[in-house]
């Protein structure tokens, strides 16, 4: 079956989005904010695709990519593959904790940390957010 995305260039998204901006200027913060994380993934897939970076991170990136790129095109389930992709950065409705800050403990606990060091920057989180 071919992808959703065949006809998806990078010129008809970048039209599609400033038709929207000019018909809706209330999407402005979230294109602006799509454009820049566009160039941060870019700039990280840049880094991590250069000969200077060691092969075994290289290695790494290219297994991780290819896991999410098959977990994105898998239909099962009632949200299919963009819904699993999106499950990596927000819990889904099963999995939300009330816990404070479950999405940041989620991404910590992905990166191996302990939960000495969870606990240390949810303090840290909580220090900061009183700034206001």
């Amino acid at each position: 079956m071919a992808s959703s995305d065949d006809a998806m260039t990078s010129g008809s998204i970048n039209l599609g989005l400033i038709q929207k901006l000019m018909k809706d200027d209330s999407v402005a913060p979230l294109i602006h904010v799509l454009f820049r994380l566009t160039v941060e993934v870019e700039a990280l897939r840049e880094a991590l695709s250069s000969p200077d970076t060691p092969e075994s991170v290289r290695q790494s990136y290219r297994q991780a990519y290819a896991r999410v790129a098959v977990l994105s095109h898998n239909a099962a389930g009632l949200g299919g593959g963009t819904e699993k992709v999106l499950s990596t950065y927000f819990p889904r409705a099963r999995e939300t904790s009330t816990a404070p800050y479950a999405t940041e403990r989620m991404m910590m606990q992905r990166l191996g940390a302990t939960e000495e060091e969870i606990e240390k920057l949810c303090r840290k989180m909580d220090e900061v957010s009183m700034y206001t």
